[in-house]
């Protein structure tokens, strides 16, 4: 036997008949082993076109769902750090019942009272009377908030503070040397009342500074004058005619 007939006849065998040289198929001595089936689920066009509509609708959702978490848990991160924000704010010796009341009170009674006053005034005076009622009734809190808008300030408009701040410093020198010229001018006042007193003291011979006219002098002057006027009667009477006319040209 070739080595082609050696192959031919394995692989008869292995069929389970063979088939000889001359051509003819001769049945194996073993029985022939029945054949496996194998099912393969091929699905259909249909099929895959609904598997892929769902796909793209389950990934959608997936994703729709992931960004509106990511957005609810951002807001209630916000919501915390406002929370947490606005309870740093309260000054813990401060009671915030009566000290809002007063200041929203305050706000409604600007607001009432400049509602038949011109637009400037009613716009700009009742978030003063706010800010200010604000700031007298609750110090402690109003300066914390104030606090952290000059943070952000700083952080976000660093310009603008700088601005501000300059401006603050400006209106603080020159409030300063009003009260120094007032102080001045006060001062010049004095000293001219005072000579003013000196002369007529000289004139008329009254001590009016031992009667406090001195302390007197800023609050009523009228009263002065009629005290002046009543002492120098007894004066007036015990001097000669001329002297009297003196006196009066004097006072005059």
């Amino acid at each position: 036997m070739t080595a082609e007939e050696g192959v031919v006849a394995n692989a008869a065998e292995s069929s389970g008949s063979w088939t000889s040289s001359s051509g003819q198929t001769k049945l194996s001595i073993y029985p022939t082993p029945i054949p496996e089936l194998i099912l393969l689920d091929t699905p259909s066009a249909l099929e895959k076109q609904i598997g892929m509509v769902r796909r793209e609708i389950t990934g959608y959702y997936t994703g729709v769902h992931s960004k509106a978490q990511g957005i609810i848990d951002r807001w209630i991160s916000v919501e915390e750090k406002v929370e947490t924000r606005i309870k740093s704010f309260r000054d813990p010796t401060e009671p915030l019942n009566p000290g809002l009341l007063y200041t929203g009170i305050s706000a409604l009674t600007a607001s009432v009272l400049t509602r038949s006053r011109g637009l400037p005034t009613r716009i700009l005076l009742p978030p003063a009377a706010l800010f200010g009622a604000f700031a007298y009734f609750l110090p402690g809190t109003a300066s914390r908030v104030g606090a952290y808008g000059r943070e952000l300030e700083d952080r976000y408009v660093p310009r603008f503070g700088e601005i501000r701040r300059t401006s603050v410093a400006h209106s603080g020198i020159a409030w300063e040397r009003a009260k120094e010229s007032a102080a001045v001018g006060r001062d010049s006042v004095n000293k001219g009342v005072k000579s003013i007193v000196e002369s007529i003291e000289q004139g008329t011979g009254l001590n009016l500074k031992a009667m406090g006219w001195g302390q007197e002098v800023k609050k009523e002057a009228q009263s002065v004058v009629d005290v002046i006027q009543k002492d120098t009667k007894e004066v007036i009477e015990s001097k000669s005619p001329s002297s009297d006319s003196e006196d009066s040209k004097r006072l005059v």
